[in-house]
């Protein structure tokens, strides 16, 4: 690390460290529904350097609102910008809060962008060192013996030799570089047509932008030249917006002076953010006792960042609210209780068996309830004490024989008259059933209840997170019990794991009710909750205790095939290299994104066909599709890509999900990890392996002996809500009268009669038709079908004439979803979207495809889970053996008795059918065959 002084300033540059943390981390929101990980990665950034580098001197610099003199020198300057996200404000307001409680200094001023007192501070304290914390391109041009910067996302320091070193070219020609290239983010024209290489080429052979307008005649390149002569005007006008200015800020070193100390300051805020990590810092370094003497003096009224903090949480109703407080008077201290003797389960059964409802949680050493060891049970039937029962805790410890003790409980457990209550009831089950416990009257699942209750996609909703939003009580976390020594929950002490299991069920007893009284308030989702999405879960639980039966040494056998190929076509492509270019490329790694890109664009020449967020050449699927084209090898790459991905994905990791004790795999369904309601596969993803190959891995999922399969699909399924929502009635005569709907959509797009529409324009149809929903734009469909997006939007104008309604239905439900803030399903489910209501473009244009998107998909999700169940009650009614095993979005995967196929296949029918009464006919397809690829369609 360079060396730092002691007394050196240190100046943040607060825009690019706000944005960074923003875009840099993944989406992090309080419990309240607040989105902070800006905060929450600025506030690491401020601990970091000060571990680091121990700062005596900071000051943080902001950009301010309004115009600049730039923006009077050039109308145009960031005219291109697009606003930020509006929660992007709200986190700053917390930054800004932050550094007043540390007293960090900030300076900020009308007029000049942050870049520039930067400047002013670097030039004012020429004499000392200056360390600047934001590695902007801007700023570049104040490196000097004295003035660094420092990059705290890389943790690297750039200084006037190393920047050297790896540009080729002094940083005081900085502003003559991008003189030259421009900035396409602040719109700085720079000089049309010259790009990265040719402006470092003129920038190393001249000393300045006049330099090199006094000397065009020592340029080669013609091209050049003429570029430099046509746009003079812009360079010159580029060179003025990229110098930095002066501005005189009348502060004294001794403004800047920080004290560390003051960061205990910050506890009560962090405590506020859900920061845990950091508030444990601060903990680690001050003390618990210190820092919780920080939390006794309240400020005297809510600033405006407080106010806004509240408009995050949970809209509570005066019902709940006095829920809560009742809650809160019978639970300021709570007992817990250990059983590790056969007298005190006897006179807890004793108390069960009074109890109107209970709440149940298990403790298991692993996620996979079907294969992980059960650990121990906590319940819960009052608000004042809660219960565990440990069975294998390691150590020579007092605690209960596991079998007994949920023989002894079976009577509870399957009491009609008891109501269960859980938290991800799912996986309670399928761990209790694991040792043939069962659980009957399960009435409510905190977890179900919590995920239709959200107001934001990203809002979690496991347990620790619930009750701080419900019920302001925090838990330890699971992370936090084991405390990094413990392996599993079997090694954690029982006095601590009965505390943390024991409080599980006691949170889930009391957030019932508060739940039950929030769904109430919306009669649909309440119907939903308790119609669909409850009784679906004991569905998805049979499912995933059937499992499915996994032919290992098949699929072995499939997965020599494919390392076979996957050889072969990596010495084709190596001998084409040997053939023809450098031998440096005999050692390359087709599985780096990085070498095969400086191959395909430094060595092959290829054109860049698409660049990456960070603006790396692109090397993707697309990519290599478009490059394959006018060269062999991007195609040979893409086959071995795809061969590489089937082995390490399908084979070995497949073989290793058969489950010991089953001998088969049991993928888990979720019904709260989709946002529009879709049912989503788990370790392992069944809804992800591939339907169609020339290695037929699904032909290794096999049924028992005497059995087989019978998948169920819809047909067009998502087209048909399409045409029932939008009652367009071009789209419904279509289904009406069973007609090709995507001959339909050619035949009007290319003018001709069905008859005569061709396999490629039905393809164009069928694109159009399945992606209108997705928010299609003439330029998706330009580069889907590698066509022009005039004649691309042509296409999308034709299908609007055609469907007029779907147009019409598109705009209202925008409009709609901007009004209420959520588009809903047909049953009610809601979806919130508030990205309706940004001003950015981009941000605005991704939320109305959602809008367009979530009433159609999650329609589609809510009817085959009704199908599910109507098959699940009819298969029972008729006592048969079938079973659903899988569920793929909008497929059922049924396994039975062979001598049962002709029955169930009418029974699956007629059910899927009858799942919704609309007013286009549900299709369904279906197919019965001894393994899983004889049934896809």
């Amino acid at each position: 690390m360079h060396r730092i002084k002691k007394n050196a300033l240190f100046v943040i540059d607060g825009s690019y460290i706000l944005y960074r943390s923003y875009y840099g981390l993944r989406p992090l929101q309080t419990s309240q529904g607040l989105n902070v990980q800006a905060v929450y990665g600025f506030c690491r950034t401020i601990q970091k350097l000060i571990d680091i580098f121990d700062p005596q001197n900071f000051v943080l610099v902001w950009d301010s609102k309004g115009k600049t003199f730039r923006s009077e020198i050039y109308k145009d300057y960031k005219a291109t910008r697009q606003p930020a996200p509006s929660d992007l404000f709200i986190q700053k307001e917390y930054i800004t809060k932050y550094s007043d409680l540390i007293k960090l200094k900030q300076i900020a001023k009308v007029g000049y962008e942050a870049d520039d007192l930067i400047a002013s501070l670097s030039w004012d304290y020429k004499d000392e060192q200056v360390v600047i914390v934001g590695p902007d391109k801007d700023l570049y041009q104040l490196l000097s013996d004295t003035t660094i910067i420092y990059d705290p996302f890389k943790d690297v320091i750039i200084d006037q030799k190393s920047f050297e070193k790896e540009k080729g070219y002094s940083s005081t020609k900085v502003p003559f570089f991008y003189s030259l290239l421009g900035d396409t983010s602040d719109n700085i024209p720079g000089v049309y047509g010259i790009g990265k290489k040719t402006a470092e080429t003129l920038v190393k052979q001249f000393d300045s932008l006049e330099n090199l307008y006094g000397n065009l005649d020592e340029i080669k390149k013609e091209r050049t030249k003429k570029l430099l002569l046509e746009n003079k005007k812009n360079a010159f006008l580029s060179l003025k917006l990229f110098l930095l200015k002066h501005y005189k800020l009348n502060l004294e070193k001794k403004d800047f002076e920080f004290d560390k100390n003051n960061l205990i300051k910050a506890a009560p805020l962090f405590e506020k953010m859900e920061f845990t990590s950091l508030l444990r810092n601060l903990k680690n370094k001050f003390g618990i006792q210190e820092v919780e003497k920080s939390f006794e003096k309240p400020e005297k009224q809510k600033n405006n960042v407080d106010v806004q903090l509240s408009m995050f949480g949970p809209q509570k109703n005066k019902e709940t609210e006095s829920i809560i407080q009742e809650i809160k008077k019978t639970t300021v201290k709570w007992k817990c209780h250990t059983i590790t003797d056969t007298k005190g389960l006897t006179e807890l059964v004793k108390k069960l068996k009074e109890s109107k409802e209970i709440a149940i949680d298990t403790e298991t050493t692993g996620l996979r309830p079907l294969a992980d060891e059960l650990v121990g049970i906590s319940i819960a039937f009052n608000k004042k004490e809660a219960y565990y029962i440990p069975f294998s805790h390691k150590g020579n410890v007092a605690q209960l024989d596991r079998i007994e003790t949920l023989e002894i409980l079976k009577p509870i457990f399957l009491s009609s008259k008891i109501k269960k209550i859980l938290h991800n009831a799912k996986f309670d089950l399928l761990a209790l059933k694991q040792y043939e416990a069962d659980v009957k009257n399960i009435v409510f699942d905190t977890l179900i209840a919590a995920n239709l209750l959200r107001k934001d996609d990203g809002e979690k909703i496991n347990l620790k997170v619930i009750s701080s939003k419900y019920l302001k009580e925090p838990m330890d976390t699971f992370k936090q019990i084991l405390k990094g020594k413990y392996k599993d929950f079997s090694q954690v002490p029982i006095e601590s794991a009965a505390e943390y299991a024991a409080y599980d069920s006691l949170q889930t007893f009391k957030l019932k009710q508060i739940l039950e009284t929030e769904l109430k308030k919306y009669p649909k989702i309440n119907k939903i909750f308790n119609e669909l999405e409850m009784p679906l879960s004991n569905v998805l639980f049979k499912m995933e205790l059937a499992g499915i039966k996994l032919n290992n040494k098949k699929l072995e056998k499939i997965g020599e095939v494919i390392e076979k190929e996957l050889k072969t076509v990596e010495k084709k492509i190596f001998a084409a290299i040997e053939h023809k270019y450098a031998k440096k490329w005999l050692s390359m790694n087709l599985n780096s994104p990085k070498q095969v890109q400086s191959f395909l664009f430094d060595e092959l020449k290829l054109p860049v066909v698409k660049k990456t967020i960070k603006g790396q050449r692109g090397t993707g699927q697309e990519v290599l599709e478009e490059l394959s084209k006018i060269h062999a090898i991007p195609g040979m790459i893409l086959k071995y890509r795809e061969l590489a991905k089937l082995k390490s994905t399908y084979i070995k990791p497949l073989i290793k999900e058969i489950n010991k004790n089953t001998g088969k795999i049991h993928s888990s369904f979720s019904q709260i990890l989709v946002s529009t309601g879709r049912l989503s596969s788990s370790n392992p993803n069944l809804q992800n392996i591939p339907a169609s190959t020339d290695y037929g891995i699904r032909s290794a999922f096999e049924p028992e002996e005497g059995n087989v399969f019978l998948s169920a699909d819809y047909s067009q399924v998502e087209l048909r809500v399409l045409a029932h929502m939008t009652k367009d009635k071009n789209l419904i005569a279509a289904f009406t009268n069973n007609t090709d709907i995507h001959s339909k959509t050619a035949s009007q797009i290319f003018d001709v009669s069905i008859k005569d529409v061709t396999k490629e324009q039905r393809q164009v149809g069928k694109r159009i038709n399945f992606s209108i929903m997705y928010g299609l734009t003439p330029y998706g469909l330009s580069r889907d079908l590698g066509i022009k997006p005039s004649q691309a939007k042509e296409y999308i104008e034709k299908y609007f004439e055609t469907y007029k309604n779907v147009s019409e239905w598109i705009k209202n439900t925008i409009e709609e979803a901007k009004k209420n803030g959520f588009t809903q399903t047909i049953m009610g489910r809601r979806r919130y979207i508030p990205g309706l209501k940004e001003n950015n473009k981009t941000l605005y244009q991704a939320a109305s495809r959602i809008a367009i998107n979530s009433p159609v998909q999650g329609t589609s999700a809510e009817l085959i889970k009704v199908a599910m169940l109507q098959i699940d009650k009819a298969l029972k009614k008729e006592n048969l053996k079938a079973k659903i095993i899988l569920q793929i979005h909008d497929e059922l995967v049924l396994e039975l008795p062979n001598k049962e196929s002709k029955k169930v296949e009418q029974l699956v029918k007629k059910e899927m059918e009858n799942a919704a009464k609309w007013i286009v006919p549900l299709k369904i397809a279906t197919h019965i065959g001894k393994n899983w690829e004889k049934v896809t369609k």
